[in-house]
C-alpha cells in the first residue's frame, strides 16, 4: 500500500471535518424548509422550526455513523488516518475529543451502534418529503465524498474499499426512487405526514436509544441537538444551529417574512415576468393595507390564480412563495400551502366527493390550496359527475371564505385555458393568470450550476460546453413533457453518480478532485453519453451580455467560464454562460440568384425554436 505523507493525511482530515459540517447544515436547513412548507401536516405537534430542525440534526448524525461504518469495517494500528477520522467524527457528534485508548473503545462503539441504522431511514425525509426532495443530489454528494475520503486517507484504495463505495452508491440509487414533485395525491400527503411523524420518533430513538458508558462517551456539551450535542464553536456554519435562543420561523416579524419571501423569489433562475407580476401584486396589497390602516376605502379583488406552464417550470415553488407573501401581509392568517390534485379531491363513490373536497379545503384554510393538473376536474363530455361535484364544492368555498382561502389552479397552458373558459364560475373567480415559460438552455445551465454550487462543485470550461450543448438539444426537440428545472436537477444527480464511480478508482484525492465536475462526469438526462460527446465535439458560439454596459457579443463557446473583454466598454467580465448561437451557411446562388459571401447570419436559440 502506498503510504501518504502526514501533510496529505492532515488535508484529508480537514476535508472530512468540513464535509461533516456541511452535512449537518444540509439536514438542519432542510428541516427549516420542511417546517415552512409542511409544518401544517404535524397538526401542531412539534411543528416549530426549532423542533423539526433539531430532529433533522439528530438524523444527520446517524447518517455520518452509517457512512463511516460502511467504509471502515475495522480499525487497527496500521490505519492511522482512519482512526483519526473516527476521532473527528466522534468529536463532531459528542462535542469533545476522545484520545488514547479511549478512542479505540469509542470507535468500536460507533461501528457497533451503526448496525442498528438502516440507510432507508437515515435518508427518508429527502426521498419522501417534496419540500427537500430537490436536495437529494446534495445529500448523495456529501455521503459519497465522506466515503471517498475515508477510503483514501491511508493510501491506495483497496478492492474492499471499492466494493464498499460501490455498495453505497447502489444504496443511494435504489433509495432515490421516484419521490413526488409535490403533495399531489392524498397518498402523497399521507406519506409525507407519516414521514414527519416518523422523523420525530426516529430522532428521539437516535438521541436516547444509543447509550454507552461514561468511559466510552464523554459528557456532551450544549449544541443543536443529536445523539450528543454538537459543539458549534469556531464553526463557520454554526449560524444554522437551532439551539436555545435561535429564532424560529414563527417568531419572524411580518417585514422579515416578506423580505425572505422576496429573496427566495429573486434567487429563482429566470421567471422575470412572474417576478414582476408578483411584485406588482405585493405592492398593491401593501397599499391596500396602508389605506385600511388610514381609514380609507379599499377594494377586495379576487386573489385566486391560475398558474399555467409545463412541468418543472417552478409553479409549485412560486406558489409556496406567494403563500408566504400573503401570510406576511396579513392577507391570510398563516400563509401555508396545501398541495393536491384530482385524487385528493375526488372520491371513488357517489356522495363522498363533497366531503373529501371540503376536508382538503379545511386543511388549507388561512392558507393557499394548490391544485395541480386542475383541468382533470372537468372533462369535455360533461359526464364526469364526480369532478363536477368537486368543482362546485370548491367554487362555493372560494366565494364564501375568500378572506380565509386562496386557490391556485395549475396545469398545462392549453388545457387550463380551456378549463377556465368552459366554467363561468371559475373564470369570474380566478383574478390572475401567470404563464410559466419553458427554461431556455442557458437558464437550465444556471439551475444546474446553482445546485452544484450548493454542493461545492465547480465547472470547468469543457463541462460547461457539454451541459450547454446537451440542454440546447433537449430544448430544441422539446414537447409539453419537457422536464425543465427537473431535467437540470436530474442531470446534476446523474453527473454526481458518474463522478463517484470515477473517484472510487483513485487513491489520491484532494480538494480540487472532490469539488470539480470534470467533462467525463457530465451527464444530461435524456441524452446518451455518445451523443453528448458528439454534440460537444463540434465548434460553437454563444451570445453573452456585458454586465457593465449591457452590450451583447458573440464568442467561441471555448471561452465559457473564462474572463473575456467587452468589445464595447473594454472591461473584463466572466462569461459564465451564454445563449447558444447556431451559425447558418450563406445563402446559395442556386436558390436565391444572389451572392453574399461577406456575412454569416446567426440564429438565436429562443422560445421560437420548436
Amino acid at each position: 500500500m502506498t503510504r501518504r505523507t502526514d501533510d496529505q493525511i492532515i488535508e484529508t482530515i480537514r476535508l472530512y471535518r468540513e464535509t461533516l459540517r456541511e452535512t449537518r447544515t444540509l439536514y438542519i436547513e432542510s428541516g427549516n424548509l420542511v417546517r415552512g412548507s409542511y409544518g401544517w401536516l404535524t397538526g401542531g405537534r412539534d411543528a416549530s422550526a426549532e423542533s423539526i430542525a433539531e430532529q433533522m440534526g439528530d438524523l444527520h448524525q446517524g447518517l455520518l455513523m452509517k457512512v463511516f461504518a460502511s467504509v471502515v469495517q475495522g480499525i487497527d494500528g496500521r490505519n492511522i488516518g482512519q482512526r483519526q477520522m473516527g476521532r473527528v467524527l466522534l468529536e463532531h457528534i459528542w462535542g469533545k475529543s476522545v484520545m488514547g485508548s479511549q478512542l479505540q473503545e469509542a470507535v468500536d462503539w460507533l461501528l457497533n451502534a451503526s448496525n442498528d441504522f438502516e440507510w432507508r431511514d437515515l435518508v427518508r425525509p429527502f426521498a419522501e418529503i417534496p419540500a427537500i426532495r430537490d436536495r437529494w443530489g446534495e445529500l448523495e454528494t456529501l455521503a459519497m465524498r465522506m466515503a471517498n475520503l475515508l477510503a483514501s486517507v491511508d493510501g491506495d484504495v483497496s478492492v474492499a474499499d471499492n466494493q464498499s463505495l460501490q455498495s453505497m452508491q447502489r444504496q443511494f440509487d435504489e433509495l432515490r426512487g421516484d419521490a413526488p414533485e409535490h403533495l399531489a395525491s392524498q397518498e402523497d400527503t399521507d406519506n409525507a405526514r407519516e414521514a414527519l411523524n416518523w422523523l420525530r420518533d426516529e430522532a428521539k430513538r437516535l438521541r436516547e436509544g444509543v447509550d454507552v458508558s461514561a468511559a466510552e462517551k464523554p459528557t456532551p456539551i450544549a449544541g443543536p441537538g443529536g445523539l450528543g450535542k454538537t459543539d458549534t464553536s469556531g464553526d463557520p456554519k454554526s449560524d444554522v444551529s437551532v439551539g436555545k435562543g435561535s429564532k424560529t420561523v414563527d417568531e419572524r416579524t411580518p417585514e422579515q417574512r416578506l423580505a425572505e419571501a422576496r429573496e427566495s423569489l429573486d434567487r429563482l433562475i429566470g421567471l422575470d415576468a412572474i417576478k414582476d407580476q408578483i411584485q406588482t401584486l405585493t405592492n398593491f396589497l401593501k397599499m391596500e393595507r396602508q389605506r385600511k390602516e388610514a381609514g380609507l376605502p379599499t377594494t377586495k379583488p379576487s386573489l385566486h390564480m391560475a398558474f399555467v406552464g409545463n412541468p418543472g417550470t417552478g409553479k409549485t415553488t412560486v406558489a409556496r412563495i406567494v403563500a408566504e407573501i400573503y401570510g406576511a401581509l396579513g392577507v391570510l392568517k398563516s400563509g401555508h400551502l396545501v398541495e393536491t390534485d384530482r385524487s385528493g379531491l375526488v372520491a371513488e363513490y357517489a356522495g363522498q366527493t363533497g366531503p373529501k373536497t371540503n376536508a382538503k379545503i379545511d386543511e388549507a384554510l388561512n392558507g393557499v390550496l394548490f391544485i395541480d393538473e386542475a383541468y382533470t376536474l372537468i372533462d369535455e363530455s360533461g359526464q364526469d359527475q364526480y369532478g363536477r361535484e368537486a368543482v362546485q364544492t370548491l367554487l362555493k368555498r372560494m366565494e364564501d371564505q375568500r378572506d380565509q382561502l386562496v386557490v391556485i389552479l395549475a396545469g398545462y397552458p392549453n388545457e387550463m385555458q380551456a378549463m377556465i373558459r368552459s366554467n363561468p364560475g371559475l373564470s369570474s373567480r380566478v383574478g390572475t393568470t401567470m404563464h410559466f415559460d419553458d427554461y431556455p438552455p442557458e437558464a437550465l445551465c444556471r439551475i444546474f450550476e446553482l445546485i452544484a454550487a450548493k454542493a461545492k462543485y465547480s465547472l470547468p470550461t469543457e463541462s460547461r460546453r457539454r451541459l450547454l450543448r446537451g440542454f440546447t438539444f433537449l430544448y430544441i426537440s422539446r414537447d409539453q413533457h419537457f422536464g425543465n428545472g427537473r431535467c437540470a436537477r436530474n442531470s446534476f444527480e446523474r453527473s454526481v453518480r458518474r463522478m463517484a464511480n470515477r473517484l472510487a478508482q483513485l487513491s489520491e484525492i484532494d480538494h480540487a478532485v472532490l469539488t470539480t465536475l470534470e467533462p467525463l462526469d457530465i451527464e444530461v438526462a435524456g441524452i446518451a453519453q455518445e451523443h453528448l460527446e458528439k454534440l460537444a465535439s463540434e465548434a460553437g458560439s454563444i451570445r453573452v451580455q456585458c454586465p457593465g454596459c449591457s452590450a451583447a457579443q458573440v464568442l467561441d463557446d471555448q471561452l465559457l467560464g473564462t474572463e473575456v473583454l467587452c468589445a464595447s466598454c473594454q472591461q473584463t467580465f466572466t462569461a459564465d454562460w451564454g445563449e447558444p448561437v447556431m451559425t447558418l451557411p450563406p445563402a446559395s446562388n442556386d436558390l436565391t440568384g444572389t451572392s453574399d459571401d461577406t456575412d454569416e447570419s446567426q440564429q438565436k436559440v429562443d422560445g421560437s425554436v420548436e
